[in-house]
């Protein structure tokens, strides 16, 4: 029975850990990502990811020698929609531009414009690949030329790691969404897309599901008993929602974190491709599909608030005010679900009575009600009925306030289960290396021994349900009058 050496390696921190076979967390550790900034634009270096994990893999031998001596397998998961080039030998030509990096924005406007639809019919979301390959393809040809394969982060590490050469590359298939360029229900990459951007499909990876095996790190690199199996990985947020145990259709999840998600789980591909609100995920698990919306910046939103207002969050009212007619437009630097980065922030309807505590609910309110507008077009995409949906399970930083829980599960009429503090997209990993497609049954092995645990469960009431439900359908009216307004402003 071997331990499993699991990493994150995300925007802002890369997470390290060391679980033992049965779940349990042996060794932990966060550290920053580096970004740079300079006349280029914003990047990451995959080097750096690379030299953080190695150094970990060190660190655990140092501590816990004879735990990494029977570590059996390495995953990382991360994130989900950048992209890097490599030559034949593995080596990078063209660095990590992700999601921060807005360079290619105007030919991902242009790509969706002119073929967002038919993109999103067969990868199912937004194609932030694509339009990172065609703006690095005509606007550094000769860094284009040297590029073998286009490949992501958790690809990169994994393969590096375990010396593969670019025929080898490979990605997983819980990103190919973020690509634009895939065939989600064939399990390829579509011919035709890529030959009407330009894009050469022979620089494209090949498509494995995240518990493939793809190499081998040789047991005395690290004085382990036997070589250690690399494994693909997998896209950060689904390794979240796999840790959180959003396995069955009709599962639902509140990722409150820097950035808000709402996470639905279904057993078959249904693509948003005329609302195009909703991304559609195959976490490369058969029947497990994920409907995924970006709501807004929700905790950079929150941290701004108390930054720039000098907020004391932990006097949270103790009774929920009525706002009297006072939104907060939580769209500062554009709204991600749908696709419209023309919007900013706002408050609208002012009253001489609203203190700073109004200001600070209508922000939470707003998240809430963002979260009951994209629920309410997962339930239209799903056919689903009213009460299909009874309960949301939450996650991340924002999870801790009670305010905020109260306020969304009275928003959305559901009882908010908020879950014990742990890190769920380590978690995610572990399940799908230690069980592969046999994660649920990993799973509940979890909740039995306690490693995974509700907190808390958080009820709507009646009365505060009732009160939102009016405001709901103002808000939305409000956004989309706003929403005019800032696209005659910043577009003309």
């Amino acid at each position: 029975m071997g331990n499993f050496l699991c990493f994150d390696l995300g925007t802002t921190k890369i997470k390290s850990a060391l679980i033992s076979y049965d779940g349990n967390i042996i060794y932990s550790s966060e550290e920053k990502a580096k970004t740079y900034s300079d006349d280029e634009g914003v990047y990451q270096k995959p080097e750096e990811y690379f030299n953080t994990v190695v150094s970990e893999i060190k660190e655990i031998k140092k501590r816990y020698p004879s735990h990494l001596s029977k570590a059996e397998s390495l995953i990382c998961s991360g994130q989900m929609a950048g992209i890097l080039g490599i030559d034949m030998n593995w080596e990078v030509v063209f660095p990590w531009t992700y999601s921060v990096d807005t360079r290619a924005n105007s030919y991902l406007s242009e790509i969706e414009g002119s073929m967002g639809g038919e993109i999103r019919e067969s990868s199912g979301g937004v194609p932030f690949m694509a339009a990172k390959m065609k703006w690095i393809k005509e606007n550094f040809p000769k860094d284009y030329k040297k590029i073998y394969k286009f490949i992501n982060l958790t690809t990169y590490v994994a393969g590096r790691i375990c010396n593969l050469s670019g025929d080898d590359a490979f990605i997983d298939y819980s990103v190919l969404t973020m690509s634009g360029l895939a065939d989600i229900e064939k399990g390829r990459w579509n011919r035709k897309i890529c030959s009407e951007l330009g894009i050469d499909i022979n620089r494209l990876p090949h498509i494995l599901r995240p518990f493939e095996c793809v190499g081998y790190i040789d047991k005395n690199r690290f004085g382990t008993e036997e070589d250690i199996k690399v494994l693909v990985g997998i896209g950060d947020q689904i390794a979240g929602f796999i840790g959180a145990g959003i396995l069955d259709k009709n599962d639902l999840v509140d990722v409150a974190g820097t950035y808000t998600v709402l996470g639905y789980c279904t057993d078959s591909f249904i693509a948003d491709y005329k609302n195009r609100i909703l991304a559609s995920i195959f976490s490369g698990i058969d029947d497990i599909y994920y409907h995924l919306a970006v709501v807004a910046v929700g905790g950079y939103v929150y941290s701004w608030f108390k930054e720039k207002f000098s907020y004391d969050d932990k006097k949270n009212p103790v009774q929920i005010k009525d706002t009297d007619g006072l939104y907060f437009i939580p769209h500062i630097g554009g709204r991600s679900s749908p696709s419209q980065p023309y919007y900013e922030g706002t408050w609208v309807g002012i009253k001489w009575h609203h203190d700073l505590d109004s200001f600070y609910i209508s922000l939470l309110e707003s998240i809430g009600y963002e979260l009951s507008y994209v629920l309410n077009w997962v339930k239209e995409l799903n056919a689903l009925r009213e009460d299909s949906i009874r309960e949301i399970k939450v996650i991340g930083g924002g999870s801790k306030n009670s305010i905020w829980n109260s306020i969304k599960s009275n928003i959305l009429n559901l009882k908010y289960l908020v879950m014990k503090e742990v890190p769920f997209e380590i978690i995610g990993s572990f399940l799908v290396a230690k069980y592969g497609s046999n994660f649920k049954e990993g799973y509940k092995q979890l909740i039995k021994d306690n490693i995974i645990s509700i907190d808390e469960e958080v009820y709507p009431q009646k009365e505060r349900v009732n009160f939102y439900k009016k405001h709901i359908d103002k808000y939305i009216k409000v956004v989309d009058k706003i929403g005019k307004i800032y696209c005659d402003l910043n577009i003309g």
